[in-house]
């Protein structure tokens, strides 16, 4: 998965000398972000949505739904599911850090619950389905996208404190 996170590094840096300016103002015209991507995560590979919507100069709130699945398998089976809910606030630096107008830098924290279910079979018929780690959470975050055109771009985000806690590589789209 690091590997993914590399590509992305060298990736960005290449669309913006083979593009040019996408002209990027997350805040014109009450434009909302939609991102869509995976995650990672010891507790397998989390695919993730986030909405986000301007409420204020450089502020948007918003909320983020996960799932992801891991299978352990030794002599035994256990196969967790973990479903994420998180409403989350950003602050972009964009203006702070006169960045150029294709690149969104932000940073925010969330707070929400994960529905943790466990189903473990061993030997013969036993069978047990539970809650694993179920419970509420608070987290951090740090990201920055690329925008390769007006309504469409390139995310990478690390947090911590929650199930993806490793971070984020995703797609943006603005409507």
């Amino acid at each position: 998965m690091k590997s993914v996170i590399y590509l992305f590094v060298l990736v960005f840096p290449t669309f913006s000398a083979i593009i040019g300016k996408a002209q990027f103002n997350p805040f014109t015209n009450e434009r909302k972000l939609f991102t869509a991507g995976i995650g990672i995560s010891d507790w397998g590979m989390p695919l993730f949505a986030t909405y986000e919507h301007p409420v204020a100069d450089n502020v948007t709130v918003g909320g983020r739904l996960s799932f992801q699945s891991k299978l352990e398998t030794h002599i035994y089976k256990w196969k967790h599911n973990i479903v994420g809910v998180n409403a989350r606030g950003s602050y972009h630096f964009n203006e702070l850090l006169n960045a150029p107008a294709e690149w969104d830098f932000y940073a925010g924290a969330s707070m929400g619950y994960y529905l943790w279910n466990t189903k473990y079979t061993g030997q013969g018929l036993f069978v047990y389905s539970g809650q694993g780690k179920s419970g509420f959470n608070i987290d951090a975050h740090v990201g920055a996208r690329y925008f390769i055109q007006d309504n469409f771009g390139l995310s990478v985000e690390l947090g911590g404190g929650s199930v993806l806690a490793g971070g984020t590589v995703g797609l943006t789209f603005l409507f």
